[in-house]
């Protein structure tokens, strides 16, 4: 398959939102391989959002579980619902059936 050559708004899409979205949505919206986003994001110079320092939870964050749903928690912290589905379960925080 060839390679098809980066237009400028498609470089300045990818400086404008590599910190506020994920690399899946920054693909979906350009259109191309989440591989050929991170070549170009490293090629540019820039960090994207997926690759910025991993942050524990903190003891805030953790009592959420108790009183708020995923979606909410995910809101709340910054999170993505994946990575609050894995923290209650690693916390053992069940929700309760409505």
């Amino acid at each position: 398959m060839a390679q098809q050559m980066w237009e400028r708004y498609e470089m300045d899409f990818l400086i404008e939102v590599a910190s506020t979205m994920t690399l899946k949505e920054i693909s979906e919206k350009l259109e191309r391989t989440e591989g050929a986003i991170k070549n170009k994001a490293s090629y540019l110079g820039i960090t994207l959002l997926s690759a910025k320092a991993w942050s524990p939870w903190t003891p805030e964050q953790a009592a959420l579980f108790s009183t708020h749903s995923d979606k909410e928690i995910s809101l709340i912290t910054g999170r993505t619902v994946k990575s609050v589905c894995s923290k209650r379960y690693q916390l053992k925080i069940y929700r309760r059936a409505a």
